[in-house]
Order: structure tokens, then C-alpha cells, then sequence
């Protein structure tokens, strides 16, 4: 077959853009190449801008698979990426037509595809998913790896503060989205990219925008400028447009809608995704190929009861929450336990959250930050540890972290939030989102308890290699 893959970042990106979707987009890109005999194409968009030509167009770019994977870039699209650079600016995605034209023209001088597989859509406008209209016999495929379809921040996290649950037909979004940075601004970021990248002075980009980033901070704090009170209706953004027509597209143009959880496919019918058309289809991990199926055996002589939280320094997800929760653990259970957080530091608000870890150790064993980790010590990190804490207050998709506990036989607990829940069907390990008590409750039952650790397993569901992925996905190829 003949694939045409979208993802806003191009998979082989060095900066990390997209996180763990791109990383799934690389492995899918991998495995395809070297295990079948389908051809390959990629494309991304939103990020990269021309300093002097304007004009829409697409230019083939390199990539880490030479001609094996024929990788391009869209230059100069109206809709910018990530989704949070398109705030001020919905109107744009909705009615755009340059980008759908461009995308076709390509389409037709690449001699068409079997399939398209949108890993998104961001980057793009909404027209694009209508490509069905001029290639009838092209499989669409969308993935929903977050809930840009329904939410312009992509996250259904309310103000920063909450699981966002009822929108009120846009008007909530006006209080939602704030502190924006104009589109001219972030396109001056991007052709910062593109000429350190031809300068090859990679590293110069991110000291220029980091720069700019705070000239700009201060400006705005000294005219007085900063909102606080969200979205100006000056943007002239209606948010209640911008869901049902995103969702109309979708049921009524894209043949296939992936979801990468059962719980992002309840929540994609709930705001009206057709129920016939989408299906839950876990991703692929290289990780699943080395899961052992059961519990780690970490031998320990002490009642010590090592815990971890792996990620960022995100309320979202959770981070806030844990920290207060342990911090009001009963003193018998606190003195048990050792608390490793591996996090990376980035800003200053950063190093106030380690001096919040630190003082835990006068209520905990011990609190450990680890500022950062690579994938190849995973192995080690895992095998001392008794459980996993993925404490999301949002609807997080399936985090790739709780899928690496599992494969290397660490149980997670988690919030009723969100992919992670999914993982095991020992209800022992799920927690009520945000609730401190229920938290507590349950680590304390857990660690009172610890037989339970081996029935994690026992009710694990298996985690799905890219093998297994790529033959399921296969069939809706077809």
C-alpha cells in the first residue's frame, strides 16, 4: 500500500517537538519500513516558515531513513502548530481553503495514496480532513491522541485548574484561554528555527527565543497588557463553532476515527463522534516487547516501600496534587515510604517545585529528585521500585509512562482519569481524580496489603506490541 502519514512535527524532529506522539509516529515509521513492503510518505506542517517567499507551498525535506521514507514539509501553512498558537485565530482553521489546495495538488503529483493517516490535525486547517471529496478511494484515518477535535487547547483542562467538563457552548472558553501570544510573534520564533537550522546552530535558536520570550514578558508587563481575564472577544472566536464543526467534518469525511483508549472513544461519542466510526486501538510500544507480564521481584528486608513519579512538573498532570497528598499522609504510612521524582528542570518555577519534593523528606523516609532520565535506564530505575503513581486531573489519553511501569512489572496507581486505568483491572489501583482522601485510602490499603501488588498483574491486561499494533491497523487500512 501507499501511506501518507501527517504529523505536525516531522517523526525524526531533534528538539522533541510533539512528544510522545511523535515518538509513536518515528516507531510506526520504523516498523513499517522494515517489516513491510508498503511505501512510506510523511508529512508535517505549522512550524516552518519562509523568510521571504509567503506563498503556501511543500518542499521535501531529509530525514533519518533516506529514501526509504519520502518526508515532507508544508511551508508557510495559515494554521500554525502546536494548537496553542492558533487561540486567537479559530476562524482561520475553520475556513482556510490555500492549505487544502496545496495538500491536493501534492496528493495528485505524488500519484495519489491509498491511505492518509492523520496523527493529528494541527498544523493544518480543518478543510484538509475533507480530502475525501477530490480522492474518493483514499482511506482517511484520524487518530485522536488528544482532543484537538473538541478543544482548542487539545487538553479539556480548564484554566489551568480543572478537568473541563461542560464548555457552555464556548463561553467558558473565553475565560479558558489567555496570556496568548500573537501568531506574527510565534512565525518570528519559527524562522528563528529555520535559519539556525541552516546555519546549522541548533542550540542558537532556543537562546535567541528564550530572549525574546522575556523581552516580550516584560513588555507586556509594563504596558500593563498581560490578560488576566482570558480570551478578549476582540479574537472574534466562536468556540461553538469551532467544536460542531470540527466533529461534523470528521463523521461526515474521515472513514476511520482511532482512539488510543476506551476512555477517549467514550469521550469522543459523548461530544458526537459517530459510534460506528470509532474504534479504541492501543498504540504500539517498543517497551511491550520486553514485558515480563508480572510483578518485579524487588527484594527488601525493610517495610521501606519505594514510590515514583516520572514526568513534568504539570498540575495537569497531577503533580501538585501528589505533592499535597503525601505531604498529609497519616505519620505511620508517611515513614514508609521513599518518594523518587524524576522530572527535568527547565525555569525557576521548576526548582521551587524540588524545594517543595525536599521538604517532604521531614515527613516521608525519603523524597529523591532526579532531574530527568534516558530510556536505557529505565531497567534499573524500575526494578527498585513497589509502584508507579500516574495522578492526572485531566482526561490524559494513555500515558506512555504508565505503560512503562507495567512492562517492567510496576504496578500503577492512578486517577479514574484518563488511558491509565485501562492498563489492569484491579480496581484497588484507581483513585477518584483530585481527591486527596481517596488517594490516601487507597496507597495506605496497598502498602497494608501488599499481596495486592502481585493481583495487579494477575488482572493486567497485555500490552500491545508494534507488531500487534501495525496488524490492527492493517485492517483498518483495508
Amino acid at each position: 500500500m501507499k501511506i501518507l502519514y501527517y504529523n505536525w512535527t516531522q517523526f525524526d524532529n531533534a528538539d522533541n517537538q510533539g512528544g510522545g506522539v511523535n515518538v509513536y509516529q518515528k516507531n510506526l515509521i520504523d516498523y513499517m519500513i522494515k517489516n513491510t513492503k508498503n511505501e512510506i510518505y510523511f508529512l508535517s506542517s505549522g512550524i516552518y516558515y519562509d523568510l521571504i517567499n509567503k506563498k503556501t507551498y511543500i518542499k521535501q525535506s531529509k530525514n533519518i531513513y533516506g529514501d526509504k521514507c519520502e518526508s515532507y514539509k508544508l511551508i508557510n501553512s495559515k494554521c500554525l502548530a502546536p494548537a496553542s498558537a492558533m487561540y486567537d485565530d479559530i476562524n482561520t482553521y475553520l475556513t482556510d481553503v490555500d492549505d487544502y489546495e496545496v495538500l491536493k495538488n501534492f496528493i495528485n503529483k505524488c500519484g495519489g495514496f491509498d491511505v492518509i493517516h492523520f496523527n493529528n490535525i494541527e498544523g493544518l486547517s480543518l478543510n484538509c480532513l475533507k480530502i475525501k471529496k477530490d480522492f474518493p478511494n483514499t482511506k482517511v484515518i484520524y487518530s485522536l491522541h488528544n482532543y484537538f477535535f473538541c478543544c482548542p487547547k487539545v487538553n479539556l483542562f480548564y484554566n489551568d485548574e480543572k478537568n473541563c467538563t461542560d464548555y457552555q457552548d464556548g463561553k467558558l472558553c473565553q475565560k479558558c484561554l489567555k496570556n496568548i501570544v500573537s501568531k506574527r510573534k510565534i512565525v518570528m520564533f519559527y524562522k528563528i528555527d529555520r535559519i539556525s537550522e541552516s546555519l546549522h546552530m541548533t542550540g542558537l535558536n532556543k537562546k535567541i527565543k528564550w530572549y525574546a520570550k522575556n523581552l516580550l514578558k516584560k513588555i507586556k508587563q509594563k504596558n500593563g497588557q498581560m490578560q488576566k481575564g482570558g480570551l478578549q472577544q476582540k479574537f472574534n472566536c466562536n468556540f461553538k463553532e469551532y467544536r460542531e464543526k470540527s466533529i461534523e467534518t470528521i463523521n461526515n469525511y474521515v472513514d476511520v476515527v482511532l482512539a488510543v483508549s476506551n476512555r477517549v472513544r467514550e469521550i469522543a461519542i459523548k461530544y458526537g463522534i459517530k459510534q460506528d466510526k470509532i474504534f479504541t486501538d492501543y498504540i504500539g510500544t517498543k517497551v511491550a516487547e520486553t514485558e515480563t507480564g508480572k510483578l518485579n521481584n524487588r527484594e527488601s528486608k525493610t517495610q521501606d516501600f519505594n514510590i515514583a513519579y516520572m514526568g513534568y512538573f504539570n498540575k495537569q498532570k497531577g503533580f501538585d496534587f501528589l505533592i499535597e497528598a503525601l505531604d498529609n499522609l497519616p505519620e505511620d504510612i508517611a515513614k514508609k515510604i521513599n518518594f523518587y521524582c524524576y522530572a527535568r528542570i527547565k525555569d525557576e518555577n521548576d526548582k521551587i517545585n524540588v524545594e517543595k519534593i525536599k521538604k517532604l523528606n521531614g515527613k516521608l523516609k525519603s523524597a529523591i529528585h532526579i532531574n530527568g532520565y534516558n530510556h536505557k535506564d529505565l531497567p534499573e530505575i524500575y526494578k527498585n521500585l513497589d509502584l508507579g503513581i500516574v495522578p492526572v486531573i485531566w482526561e490524559d489519553n494513555l500515558p506512555q509512562v504508565a505503560i512503562e511501569y507495567v512492562a517492567y512489572g510496576v504496578p500503577v496507581l492512578c486517577s479514574d482519569l484518563g488511558g491509565a486505568q485501562e492498563l489492569s483491572e484491579a480496581k484497588e489501583f484507581v483513585f477518584k481524580a483530585g481527591d486527596i482522601k481517596n488517594f490516601q485510602e487507597k496507597i495506605t490499603n496497598i502498602m497494608n496489603n501488599r499481596d495486592l501488588l502481585k493481583k495487579y498483574f494477575d488482572k493486567k491486561k497485555k500490552l500491545t506490541t508494534m507488531e500487534e499494533h501495525i496488524n490492527s491497523l492493517m485492517k483498518f487500512y483495508n
